[in-house]
């Protein structure tokens, strides 16, 4: 089974027709970053609308029974997810309400702090707040998986300590291979792994150092955190953008709070290696990971059996 940590598409039967094409079976799909309680319900409900008139490639899961169900029946798999904790407001019971309607990952923030801890790219990171405290026991409490991709350092690892269920960095790699903020440095990686999360290396342009990173160099980054880490916490979260319109990415960023004021500012989305464009390029990173010297049974937990473990462990 191969299992993508993150997606954040504009969905459509094409744009789920080319994931497939890469032999994914599940992937975690962003339906919420920027919106408020009554946007992220809009998009959870637009994604409804379209499994529903695509049910013949798609359908939601919220279990591991229910991933390996969608696999042998050919059809995608979509776990969904946030970007943001925003939408949960301040109020704890709202995790467990949201994981009713199908959300089984929580990413505590995105690019700017908010009322449970800092983002990566905050000055100062005062760390995981008493509301951010709450909430990680109310996320525990409703089986959700807690994300810390674009989580600040310190905030991170106070929430995997905080936390009684293991906690997952679904897109990110090592600040050790590409200084970004969005990367995460050893003693992030390491906690995450010592508690029985699962970092997900990513194929996003901008943090792996751009579309000239070789399939080599990639591959090899990924079997020097499995031996730091462990290869049973490594996995894949590609990141992949499908479907958006070209000026979309400015929104993604920053949704409405920095908004550039020259347009030609907008930013344009990254272009991919070409070993790598995306999902349908599965193949070509699994023919990486053997070159890199992983074995068979290795390779296959990284592209999705160590999802499927964290998922089942927090899942129940």
């Amino acid at each position: 089974m191969i299992i993508d940590g993150l997606e954040i598409n504009d969905w459509s039967r094409t744009v789920i027709q080319e994931v497939r094409s890469g032999g994914v079976d599940v992937v975690h799909a962003t339906v919420g970053v920027w919106e408020d309680l009554a946007g992220a319900m809009t998009r959870i409900g637009a994604f409804r609308h379209l499994c529903r008139h695509n049910a013949d490639i798609v359908r939601i899961v919220t279990s591991a029974e229910q991933m390996r169900d969608a696999a042998a029946d050919g059809v995608l798999g979509v776990l969904l997810g946030f970007q943001n904790s925003t939408m949960l407001g301040d109020d704890p019971e709202m995790a467990q309400i949201f994981a009713d309607v199908g959300i089984r990952v929580v990413q505590l923030t995105y690019n700017i702090a908010n009322h449970l801890g800092a983002s990566c790219f905050e000055p100062v990171d005062g760390g995981l707040t008493r509301t951010g405290h709450r909430m990680v026991a109310a996320l525990n409490d409703a089986s959700v998986l807690i994300d810390l991709s674009h989580v600040g350092n310190r905030t991170s690892l106070e929430a995997v300590h905080a936390s009684a269920q293991p906690t997952a960095i679904t897109h990110g790699n090592p600040l050790w291979f590409c200084d970004s903020p969005r990367n995460k440095p050893d003693e992030v990686l390491e906690s995450v792994a010592a508690r029985g999360g699962v970092v997900g290396c990513t194929l996003y342009p901008l943090f792996m150092g751009g579309a000239g990173v070789s399939r080599a160099r990639y591959c090899a980054m990924v079997a020097r955190l499995a031996e730091q880490i462990g290869p049973e916490h490594v996995a894949i979260g590609t990141d992949a953008v499908l479907g958006w319109r070209e000026d979309s990415l400015g929104w993604m960023r920053s949704g409405r709070w920095d908004r550039p004021v020259d347009p030609s500012a907008v930013p344009a989305f990254p272009p991919w290696p070409e070993w790598f464009r995306g999902p349908r390029d599965f193949g070509s990173l699994a023919e990486g990971l053997d070159e890199a010297g992983f074995s068979g049974t290795e390779r296959d937990a990284i592209l999705g059996g160590n999802w499927l473990r964290l998922f089942e462990t927090v899942f129940g």
